[in-house]
């Protein structure tokens, strides 16, 4: 007797490298000002847009995942710019602590899974640098003072860490590293500009209209 196998809820099979979901983590309040700006341009209307509201077709997230992949495609951080930056983002975060959070502190977006890939290789690769150069770090300490109290290769162990530029500890490095790297080197880019980079961006990427939401207008089909 032929037996019927039942299809599942969704017989569409997933791609093979889907699109992942990021956030930027807390953002700085000057880094939120930027944001502000590229979603008020979100809600200006122009007949350019071919959409009901004539608002343009995209989102606050769009806007974002463009300024990554920009960032990616023509100013590829090397480890270092992303440790120090990294560090520098913690600093920040750690001075202001304890005050009121910016108007808009946490933006996620999604990357297509190829620029995924490469935003985690990225990050993955420098966290294991740092962590290779605390390593030659130690074992340069130990070659210089080889007999020497553990304060004193303590101290030189801070000395040789601060010529190197880096924290003393790894950090892992989560991908809001690099979105908050790229709204930075956006950050003096009109918000007409960015916008418009984030709808060519929402054209090629998403394959239908979505996230209907008072700063992205609809295409008409």
């Amino acid at each position: 007797m032929d037996t019927e196998v039942a299809a599942g809820p969704d017989d569409e099979s997933e791609p093979p490298n889907p699109p992942r979901h990021y956030s930027t983590g807390r953002l700085t309040a000057a880094q939120a000002r930027v944001l502000n700006r590229w979603r008020r341009q979100l809600t200006t209307t122009d007949p350019r847009w071919r959409t009901r509201g004539q608002r343009p077709p995209a989102s606050s997230s769009d806007c974002l995942a463009a300024a990554v992949i920009d960032l990616l495609d023509h100013a590829e951080p090397d480890h270092l710019e992303l440790i120090r930056y990294a560090a520098r983002i913690r600093e920040s975060m750690t001075a202001t602590r304890g005050r009121d959070l910016p108007a808009v502190s946490v933006v996620s977006f999604y990357l297509p899974g190829d620029y995924a890939d490469r935003l985690d290789t990225r990050l993955t690769a420098a966290q294991e640098h740092h962590h290779d150069l605390l390593a030659g770090a130690r074992d340069r300490v130990l070659t210089e003072l080889p007999g020497a109290t553990n304060t004193a290769q303590a101290l030189r162990m801070m000395s040789v860490v601060t010529e190197l530029g880096v924290p003393p500890k790894v950090y892992k490095l989560p991908a809001g590293t690099i979105a908050r790297l790229a709204i930075d080197r956006w950050a003096r880019r009109s918000p007409t500009t960015v916008v418009a980079a984030a709808v060519g961006y929402a054209r090629h990427h998403h394959e239908q209209a979505h996230r209907a939401r008072s700063d992205m207008g609809i295409a008409d089909t």
